[in-house]
């Protein structure tokens, strides 16, 4: 396992045939990137890359063609990240018994945009990126694996909350809040959040993404329902992320 990933990944899991890792970006561009100047990368443009500008080997010729058809630095930097996570990854996950180089490790994109690895389709495979982190997930045995992070210490927008919840959503998410004596504030961004994160972690569970209307699916409580029928045999768990981030993931 290269010394950088390791020094620069934390685990969440690792048990039940699942491993769930994220990253901090900026620890990323800081140890695998040269040669270019990421300083202010969120608002920079047309940036091209060569296979000089990383400290490590880790993409294929044809993905350094993918990345630089992407205008914007922020969302080259987001995928390489997303990239580099997962190839190591799955050297990880299979140890010693993985003896596919990282450049070959390939990931590619079903028709409705969920990731799968070409050369191991038996195992399932989540990504996402919010702000500072880039995390993933692979399960085994076939099993369907959708992971969701996002950024929490803020109240989003009304317009936001109507776009995504139902309003027996606002409903039951007013109600929750108006329980606990603490910040009032921070527990609502908290519970929005965290269900928020829990709806794009099925979406990418079911392998549709926003290919799906937001409001086929509700969360009341801790019950999920997809177009009114309750969805059973899952697992959910949401984890702190640096107290400032949300990370969900559902398997079944």
């Amino acid at each position: 396992m290269n010394f950088h990933y390791k020094n620069m990944v934390k685990k969440i899991s690792s048990e039940n045939g699942i491993l769930v890792n994220y990253m901090d970006i900026s620890l990323f561009i800081g140890k695998i990137i040269i040669n270019i100047d990421t300083s202010n990368f969120k608002i920079k443009r047309d940036c091209k890359f060569c296979q000089q500008d990383f400290t490590i080997n880790f993409l294929s010729e044809d993905e350094i063609q993918k990345l630089n058809s992407y205008k914007s630095m922020k969302k080259q930097i987001e995928w390489i990240a997303g990239r580099f996570l997962v190839k190591n990854m799955v050297k990880e996950f299979f140890g010693c018994g993985c003896y596919i180089e990282l450049p070959d490790i390939c990931i590619s994109y079903k028709n409705e945009g969920a990731p799968f690895l070409e050369q191991f389709e038996p195992l399932s495979l989540s990504i996402s990126h919010s702000g500072d982190y880039v995390a993933a997930a692979l399960c085994k045995n076939s099993k369907n694996i959708g992971l969701d992070i996002e950024k929490s210490d803020y109240i989003p927008s009304q317009s936001f909350m109507r776009i995504v919840f139902t309003d027996r959503e606002l409903e039951n998410i007013n109600s929750t809040v108006k329980l606990n004596d603490m910040d009032i504030d921070a527990i609502y961004s908290h519970e929005v959040m965290r269900r928020w994160t829990i709806k794009e972690a099925f979406l990418k569970y079911i392998e549709k993404g926003f290919n799906e209307k937001l409001k086929s699916l509700e969360i009341l409580d801790n019950r999920l329902f997809y177009n009114n029928k309750e969805v059973v045999d899952i697992s959910i768990s949401t984890f702190n992320i640096d107290q400032n981030y949300l990370l969900s993931i559902i398997y079944g």
